[in-house]
């Protein structure tokens, strides 16, 4: 199936065909969509992004992630920063490796696949493994 019927119908061509289109500025999209409000049955209710908040908790050494690196945006219901891990090892080029749970900041996953115990070292906080008698 093709879109564009000025274009021949292979897939090369449509989209060299959309190649050659000009390019609509910032100022024409605003004069075009000016005084046009989006139907109510069509407008959803946007999320405001939240902000990442210090969580104290009552044990002082508690490790929280979040003092550790910057947040760099909101997807869902996860912040999203650089993995420390993987910027120590020139892993994380994007900045976008850690995901932090916006409800409970103690969850966050590197989806490169660093460990949290790789994390935690990164960071200086390694892990301390209790030593059982």
């Amino acid at each position: 199936m093709f879109w564009f019927y000025n274009a021949d119908y292979t897939l090369t061509d449509q989209l060299a065909y959309l190649g050659r289109l000009r390019k609509v500025t910032e100022a024409e999209l605003q004069k075009f969509v000016a005084g046009t409000e989006i139907p109510a049955e069509f407008a959803q209710h946007a999320r405001r992004p939240e902000v990442p908040r210090c969580y104290y908790t009552s044990v002082p050494s508690e490790f929280r992630i979040l003092d550790y690196v910057q947040v760099r945006r909101q997807v869902g219901r996860n912040w999203i920063a650089r993995c420390p891990s993987c910027a120590s090892s020139n892993r994380d080029r994007s900045g976008d490796n850690l995901a932090i749970a916006v409800e409970e900041p103690r969850k966050y996953i590197c989806w490169a696949g660093c460990s949290k115990e790789m994390i935690r070292e990164a960071v200086g906080r390694p892990i301390t493994q209790k030593r059982y008698a």
